[in-house]
């Protein structure tokens, strides 16, 4: 069983990777065929010392 993957899936599929710097791309497959292209983008964040000082209270 063959499978060609679209150029436009592959354009999509690059276009991802290339802008994502922390994170995930998911592809879904269904019966072979590519149905779903999901960006994750994860963003860290370092406390500072003064971060350490300026904590929000929720009650």
């Amino acid at each position: 069983m063959e499978n060609i993957i679209d150029e436009q899936h592959l354009s999509v599929i690059e276009k991802a990777i290339k802008e994502i710097q922390f994170g995930e791309v998911q592809i879904t497959i269904q019966d072979g065929k590519i149905v779903q292209i999901n960006r994750i983008e994860k963003h860290r964040f370092t406390k500072t010392s003064q971060q350490k000082q300026n904590k929000l209270t929720i009650k």
